[in-house]
């Protein structure tokens, strides 16, 4: 597959398009077999900035924008020579810009083929001069999907329409083709420390630990990322909604709610009281058919409830919000987009490692060793003189225990090495 994308270059001077032609056509960068892959449309390759200036000179036009570049690039998977690589770059040169001077030149030294295209600002058919938007460059790109088909070639799936997602620059698109891009590994970060974190300090602190800072305030609108090169990126400035400050802040809301019931759920069957949660005392989500009413008392790791045939969800009932709304572009209503990384979360740690209480009492991992102190306590009271299973005990405390009886004995007129059994008898049936 193939990708066309604008380079944007600031500086726009005679000089600047010098520099530019100079760094397309090096001799290292596109040799092949005794040929430079470096050919003009509408110009000499040799003596572009020679023309490409006459030109603007021609038609007073020497101010501005002076160039355009453009870079087709090809996936390294693809069966495609240089010598095919230059042609697509040519005849793209040629369906795009048919009145400009273009310089075409292909690259060999990464590890994918691409073509550079440096484009001369002002025609030199009649002096019109080039403007490019963001609906051009989509355009161009269709039109490069379409010869690399002709070629045989694959393409990449077209962009979906209607999208709210934060657009990328050129330069972007580019580097994220090639895998290079910073801001995209800053993504993937914050993607992987979500399905870590259950709430946003856990969050963080994730971050730190890869490097990263995080300036997340409640006086700023925005959260300000620091990678571990220095690079600063404030949260809308990511090509997606579920990075913002007050969806992020919301789902971690939808975490602590579920961490608090959970703590709730367990605090009874451990012997404690139900303190009224953040949810329950809420009241219920909104109604919608089939709804009978109550609190959420069930809310799983995706932080929904499932009552019958409806769904509701946690982030409504903590804004407020009632699920018979309707479609919105509220987060709040229509999820965070942090669901998948949300019960990666919770999964991870969801299986409590079995406690020694519990094992003891044959019921290994309910509660951990609070619930399970709880359960001997209340098996003590009820058994009477029942015998209760038998609870290993450290050599530590066994050594000390031992020693005690044996010091006892001594100083009731027994000899040292009497009753040795017996205080060992003894110290089991303590225990």
């Amino acid at each position: 597959m193939a990708t066309f994308t604008a380079i944007q270059n600031k500086v726009q001077s005679g000089g600047s398009l010098g520099r530019a032609l100079d760094y397309v056509k090096q001799e290292k960068k596109t040799l092949w077999e005794e040929r430079q892959l470096v050919t003009g449309w509408n110009c000499v390759a040799q003596s572009a900035y020679d023309e490409m200036m006459t030109t603007k000179r021609q038609y007073d036009k020497t101010d501005g924008r002076m160039f355009y570049q453009f870079v087709q690039s090809f996936d390294p998977t693809e069966d495609v020579s240089p010598q095919e690589v230059h042609a697509i770059g040519l005849e793209l040169a040629q369906k795009l810009f048919p009145a400009f001077e273009v310089v075409v030149a292909t690259h060999m030294d990464t590890d994918h083929l691409h073509n550079h295209l440096i484009v001369n600002s002002v025609s030199w058919k009649d002096g019109h001069k080039l403007h490019q938007n963001a609906a051009d460059l989509q355009r161009q790109r269709q039109i490069s999907d379409e010869i690399c088909m002709a070629h045989g070639l694959q393409v990449l799936e077209p962009p979906k329409k209607h999208t709210q997602d934060k657009k990328m620059r050129p330069g972007e698109y580019r580097s994220a083709v090639r895998g290079e891009s910073w801001k995209f590994q800053l993504m993937n970060t914050i993607d992987l420390c979500m399905k870590k974190a259950k709430t946003k300090d856990a969050f963080i602190q994730e971050m730190e630990n890869r490097g990263y800072q995080v300036r997340w305030e409640p006086t700023r609108q925005a959260i300000t990322y620091t990678t571990p090169k220095g690079k600063k990126c404030r949260d809308n400035r990511l090509h997606e909604n579920k990075y913002r400050k007050e969806v992020m802040e919301l789902e971690f809301r939808i975490r602590e709610a579920i961490v608090q019931r959970r703590i709730e759920e367990a605090e009874p069957a451990a012997g404690g009281h139900h303190a009224p949660s953040l949810l329950s005392h809420r009241g219920a989500v909104g109604r919608t058919p089939g709804y009978s009413g109550g609190h959420l008392s069930h809310i799983d790791s995706t932080g929904r409830y499932d009552e019958g045939h409806a769904i509701y969800d946690v982030g409504n009932e903590i804004t407020g919000r009632g699920t018979d709304q309707g479609a919105t572009d509220d987060p709040s209503a229509t999820g965070t987009g942090w669901e998948e990384e949300r019960v990666a979360a919770f999964d991870a740690q969801d299986t409590p490692a079995p406690s020694l209480m519990g094992m003891a009492l044959g019921r290994p991992g309910h509660g951990g060793l609070a619930y399970d102190l709880v359960r001997l306590g209340r098996a003590l009271e009820q058994s009477g003189d029942s015998p209760l299973p038998a609870v290993p005990v450290s050599d530590h405390i066994d050594r000390k225990r031992r020693a005690e009886l044996q010091r006892k004995r001594i100083a009731a007129g027994h000899k040292a090495d009497d009753h040795e059994e017996q205080a060992h008898t003894d110290l089991s049936q303590t225990m």
